[in-house]
């Protein structure tokens, strides 16, 4: 068994202190390449720490290179370490279809229009732009984003509440410390990963909760004894299922008995191909806390780094207590708020609509001909579910897609706890940074990876 030594006093996280450990124990030959590493479990009791402070390390790990997670078996060490991937970088195969979730659209951003509005910021040269500002942004551009949310999502709050962040991280990071380190954080499960991991470096303790027909399974979330509660409910991350009425009615109970708080992350509601979505739940609460999330990095581009919460109103004067400045410049911050009030974001929104239901059907058409499998119904959101079908080992999906030049996750890669069988030969199709040549020819390349 590992053992290392943690410092619960310290201002780095035992997050962060377990990750260097395991690392620095890898790199030094303590663990060889293509050994299993100790359960989550094992290791937290051994450690006496959580088993999510050990998750949240593992998750690193994995995403660095350093260990890979295989379905129904554990982790393991690499076989390749990144410390030999410069050398090897020749052999691997780039990649040509990029079908991840965090993929975006380059060629359609409005980049006339957003130069413009830059170069109008730039030329009423307002000295209150090179300011810190307001901590929760600009009065003016929270002002159009909160009729933004009236138009899009029903949801009426006052521009006071409403908070910028550079990224969805700023303010999850933001909101452990309003809510508390205290309380305990229930995560869907499978659920974003990023965030959990987020969280456990802010100092959380987390709970996964499992899933029950597609949404946070409440009576779990009871027995959890959690005090918030971080969900997904227009497109569940990563099962793209959309709560019902009667699921966010018991979730807001939950939320209303208990105090508890709800982080309601709202992330890619504004692309609808099907139907009419529910109202978000911030717009349905009464007198429940629930702080609404969104962001711009899928409507606009990830790499602006703009998102907003809108709290409850009684956290409102902690926040402004706790900040000083806005993460987001002044200048971003009025380009956006021009952007906005000239209705570019909205018919960019409308445009990429249509554009993004094109290539959904390209991959329901592609999947359907090629044989690959059966496409889960994709009313929203910006990547679709593909149950492979064929004699491929689930293990083996992943690695011959990347073999192939194809980039994928699959559902098991989402989960902390152990999933129903079947997870392992789902995979996410991400389509939102290729077109529709560019998505038959990746289908393609899958058929010939998996059904050769």
């Amino acid at each position: 068994m590992i053992t290392c030594s943690l410092d619960p006093k310290s201002r780095v996280t035992l997050c962060d202190q377990l990750f260097e450990a395991l690392r620095a124990e890898i790199g030094a030959g303590g663990i060889k390449p293509g050994e299993r590493m100790p359960s989550k479990r094992q290791l937290a009791q051994h450690l006496s720490i959580s088993t999510a402070t050990v998750e949240a390390a593992y998750g690193r790990l994995t995403s660095e290179g350093w260990c890979e997670s295989r379905p129904r078996s554990g982790m393991y060490v690499c076989e390749r370490l990144p410390g030999a991937k410069a050398v090897a970088q020749k052999e691997e195969t780039p990649v040509r279809w990029d079908f991840s979730t965090g993929a975006a659209d380059a060629a359609h951003f409005p980049y006339a229009t957003w130069a413009r509005l830059m170069r109008e910021v730039l030329s009423e040269q307002s000295a209150s732009l090179l300011l810190s500002g307001d901590p929760q942004g600009a009065p003016a551009l929270r002002e159009e984003i909160a009729g933004m949310m009236r138009r899009l999502r029903g949801v009426d709050v006052p521009p006071s509440c409403i908070v910028l962040g550079a990224g969805t991280e700023v303010l999850v990071s933001a909101l452990v410390a309003l809510i508390g380190r205290d309380r305990l954080f229930a995560v869907e499960d499978p659920g974003y990963s990023r965030v959990r991991r987020i969280l456990v470096a802010s100092g959380a303790r987390i709970a996964p909760i499992p899933l029950s027909d597609g949404a946070i399974d409440v009576r779990a979330l009871y027995t959890s004894g959690a005090g918030a509660a971080y969900v997904t409910p227009s497109h569940q991350f990563p099962t793209g299922v959309e709560m019902t009425a009667q699921q966010r009615g018991a979730l807001l109970r939950w939320a209303r008995e208990t105090g508890g708080v709800i982080l309601e992350d709202d992330y890619d509601s504004e692309f609808r191909f099907h139907g009419v979505g529910a109202p978000a739940l911030r717009a349905l609460s009464d007198g429940e806390p629930v702080v609404y999330m969104n962001t711009f990095a899928r409507t606009l581009a990830p790499g602006l780094r703009l998102s907003f919460m809108a709290l409850p109103p009684e956290l409102v004067p902690r926040y402004r207590a706790m900040h000083a400045a806005c993460s987001v410049p002044g200048f971003e911050q009025e380009t956006l708020r021009k952007f906005i009030a000239g209705g570019y974001l909205e018919r960019h929104i409308a445009r990429m609509a249509v554009v993004y239901r094109g290539r959904l059907a390209a991959i329901e058409r592609g999947a359907a001909e090629l044989g690959l499998g059966e496409v889960a119904p994709c009313g929203a959101g910006l990547h679709a579910l593909l149950t492979v079908g064929g004699k491929t080992p689930a293990q083996e999906l992943a690695p011959r897609a990347a073999k192939a030049g194809v980039r994928l996750t699959r559902l098991c890669d989402y989960g902390v706890m152990q999933m129903e069988r079947g997870g392992e030969r789902i995979v996410l199709l991400g389509f939102a940074g290729m077109d529709e040549a560019e998505i038959a020819d990746g289908l393609a390349a899958l058929r010939r990876a998996w059904m050769a």
